[in-house]
């Protein structure tokens, strides 16, 4: 969402809109409605259980992403802050666009894009980009239903040890996550569980989480899974969060 193309007039679309164009293709035309019976993933369920298939919906959503250029996608703050990482060869999102990888290749690094177990690269000097719920090259394996969270949250795949394992040594930042993320919550607890039993880095942490004007509730729940917050202000979150990327960098 921090990327806008045609002169600002587009910009990637959010979850709730997503789910927004699910209740419209169901016949629904206020979402809202749909929302008093169940949450968004029970309506993404409902629309594949309907449909037989998420491809009109997930045909909808590649399409929204089509129209912006590598140049529109690498003016967004935070993407070109992300791609000047040189330090950082793993990069993990649960979104389902081309976006990060994009980026990277315009700016000259060559990346690995992982969605699965055959796909993971054992050279080291490479970049990867993992996505972690799947993408549009491979539909078959998005994570976008709520059967399909339930199946993910088990945390059994081999992408899944694949985290475990990239977590060793290092040290995880978090962008544009909250608790109100049903199986990154989950994961923050994995993570928690991992780290606690692992020597602390220089800081005393090992997971970072950047969270816009955070209040003390957000503040003491990520503490208590061992994850600092790194506090910005609200008024322009692209940019504040590129200003921390950045100064990582440096």
């Amino acid at each position: 969402m921090s990327v806008s193309w045609d002169g600002g007039k587009k910009r990637g679309p959010s979850w709730a809109a997503m789910v927004d164009e699910a209740a419209k293709l169901l016949g629904c035309d206020e979402p809202e409605l749909l929302r008093h019976r169940g949450s968004d993933l029970q309506i993404l369920e409902y629309f594949k259980i309907r449909n037989h298939t998420l491809a009109p919906l997930t045909n909808w959503l590649s399409q929204q992403f089509s129209t912006a250029t590598d140049d529109e996608i690498l003016a967004s703050p935070i993407q070109a802050a992300l791609v000047e990482l040189e330090k950082c060869s793993i990069y993990y999102t649960t979104n389902y666009d081309n976006f990060i990888e994009r980026a990277l290749n315009k700016r000259g690094r060559p990346c690995q894009i992982v969605t699965a177990e055959h796909t993971m690269s054992h050279d080291r000097s490479m970049v990867e980009v993992v996505k972690f719920h799947g993408d549009f090259n491979n539909p078959d394996d998005m994570v976008v239903t709520e059967s399909h969270y339930m199946d993910r949250m088990r945390l059994e795949s081999p992408m899944d040890f694949k985290l475990r394992g990239d977590l060793l040594g290092r040290a995880v930042l978090f962008i544009g996550y909250s608790f109100r993320d049903p199986n990154v919550n989950y994961i923050f607890h994995v993570i928690n569980h991992i780290l606690s039993h692992l020597p602390n880095s220089a800081t005393g942490r090992r997971a970072y989480i950047i969270l816009p004007d955070p209040s003390e509730f957000e503040r003491q729940l990520f503490q208590q899974r061992n994850i600092e917050v790194v506090a910005i202000g609200s008024e322009d979150i692209s940019n504040n969060v590129a200003n921390i990327i950045c100064e990582m960098a440096a």
